[in-house]
């Protein structure tokens, strides 16, 4: 009975010395995976404002003029427009060929 009591005393004293070395290596892990996703989003935000200020500077209405003169494209002559009726009005739709 006695062995028995110092067994399990031992068992107890080795989980209690090993739990936290291990808790504690876990968060040393997720600190780190942390610190590189926070590293990653830094990335990735620097690139996401540089990919935005490319699209700024291809869509400036100057670069879209030049574009399309160097296209052949250019402005209308005469503009039409399409009226719709009232909001709500319905109707039989026409679909071509049917």
């Amino acid at each position: 009975m006695i062995a028995a009591a110092l067994v399990f005393a031992a068992l107890l004293l080795t989980a209690s010395v090993v739990s936290p070395m291990l808790l504690s290596s876990r968060a040393t892990d997720v600190e780190s995976q942390v610190g590189r996703m926070e590293s990653t989003e830094a990335q990735l935000s620097a690139s996401m404002a540089a990919l935005d200020s490319q699209i700024s500077a291809l869509s400036a209405p100057d670069r879209v003029a030049e574009q399309a003169t160097k296209l052949g494209l250019q402005p209308a002559e005469q503009v039409h427009y399409v009226q719709s009726g009232p909001a709500g009005t319905e109707g039989d739709t026409t679909v071509a060929g049917r």
